[in-house]
């Protein structure tokens, strides 16, 4: 299991946005990248609904990370690990790299669309979970997710 630097990693200076943004963080029931674009579909999922349990969480993290042309040229990582209510850890996904493509100009931004398949993280209990996203080892954002039993059918 990698480990995952402590938030703060890279140090920002004051009032500067950090060089690499995540600008976009959603849970979703599905998404892909193509062409360069991030496709998203039934985005904003804060409920699993799971009739049992164990059951795997079934859900997609869709990210954009935004860079000027500097950071564009340089490598990247992306880490997301999902939680449960304790701080324990059910799963941790990476990826690394850095942006191949046209030639930026001085000032001018990109956008990086991500995904990562959650949908087989094992859930063992109703409740709530967080996925964590780290760029570059520095905590960028956090969404929770809460795991609910199927209510019984009336009567």
């Amino acid at each position: 299991m990698a480990r995952v630097a402590k938030p703060g990693r890279r140090a920002r200076k004051r009032g500067y946005p950090a060089p690499v943004e995540l600008t976009t963080a959603l849970l979703c029931d599905f998404a892909q990248v193509r062409e360069g674009l991030l496709f998203v579909a039934s985005g904003g999922v804060t409920r699993c609904y799971r009739a049992e349990l164990p059951a795997p969480l079934g859900i997609f993290l869709a990210g954009v990370l935004e860079m000027d042309a500097r950071e564009a040229a340089r490598p990247h990582e992306v880490t997301v690990v999902v939680v449960d209510e304790d701080g324990g850890q059910l799963a941790e996904a990476s990826m690394s790299g850095r942006l191949e493509g046209p030639d930026l100009l001085v000032g001018e931004h990109v956008n990086l669309p991500l995904i990562f398949d959650l949908r087989a993280v094992p859930v063992a209990r109703y409740g709530p979970l967080e996925v964590r996203c780290y760029v570059d080892g520095e905590l960028r954002r956090t969404l929770g997710v809460r795991v609910v039993e199927v209510p019984a059918p009336p009567g």
